[in-house]
């Protein structure tokens, strides 16, 4: 899958306009670049495989699409391609992961559930890898 991601606005700031570079600490909602639908979570909910916090596809906006960049390359200052990041849900605090042990049988045989995890390890490192990349503008 495909994601796209949106700079959210901060309480006193407008959406930053697109190819904007994502700080570390920045917020984002990661959108399907298919279904439209944000990367969603929120506290009251287990997922069916892990038991783990339950992400989904939200077919809106809200609070619970939210996620903080948190670089684990501290010299950096903005989000960067291959550079591994963990994503923290904004409301909850917990670290959204993918573990490789739980997969999916029906309908969407081998997919891995994705859900969220109270503390961050290797399987909540996330990267850009492929897509649509917009060059930082150059300072003068």
């Amino acid at each position: 899958n495909f994601w796209v991601v949106e700079s959210a606005p901060s309480e006193d700031a407008e959406v930053p306009p697109r190819g904007t570079a994502i700080a570390c600490g920045g917020v984002v909602r990661l959108v399907n670049s298919d279904s439209s639908h944000s990367l969603h979570s929120h506290g009251n909910h287990k997922s069916p495989i892990s038991g783990a916090q339950e992400v989904s596809g939200f077919d809106g906006r809200d609070s619970g699409d939210l996620w903080t960049v948190e670089c684990l390359k501290k010299e950096h200052e903005a989000w960067t391609r291959l550079a591994p990041v963990h994503f923290k849900h904004v409301e909850t605090g917990w670290y959204l992961q993918s573990l490789p042990s739980k997969k999916y049988r029906q309908p969407i045989v081998g997919h891995q559930e994705v859900s969220a995890a109270k503390r961050p390890d290797s399987n909540a490192q996330w990267m850009a890898l492929e897509g649509y990349y917009f060059s930082a503008k150059a300072k003068k």
